[in-house]
């Protein structure tokens, strides 16, 4: 079985190299639901890279989902993807993380 990659998920990169700060800050002013992800969260078979818990945030009308990630390479680093999101990846995120927003 092939390794799976962040990059096959698509979508587009919004933040690149920044704080997980950042990410969660941008996840709290983007998103009315958004969950705690913790490292090694599993999401479409790939292992979640992240320094400490972070933010992931779903964004019901556009059916996207705002994902953290942190990429070991240089000059990449922690990043946050917007990426299309099918009613199971919703499910999923809603039923395995702890919910923070309102």
């Amino acid at each position: 079985m092939a390794s799976r990659c962040v990059n096959n998920l698509g979508g587009q990169v919004l933040l690149k190299d920044v704080t997980p700060e950042q990410v969660n800050d941008y996840v709290r002013r983007h998103c009315k639901e958004y969950y705690e992800m913790p490292p090694g969260f599993v999401f479409r078979d790939i292992r979640m890279l992240l320094k400490s818990p972070m933010l992931v945030g779903l964004q019901n009308r556009k059916k996207r989902v705002l994902l953290p990630f942190t990429k070991p390479c240089p000059g990449y680093g922690t990043m946050l993807y917007e990426i299309t999101a099918k009613e199971a990846d919703l499910d999923l995120i809603r039923s395995n993380l702890a919910k923070l927003s309102e």
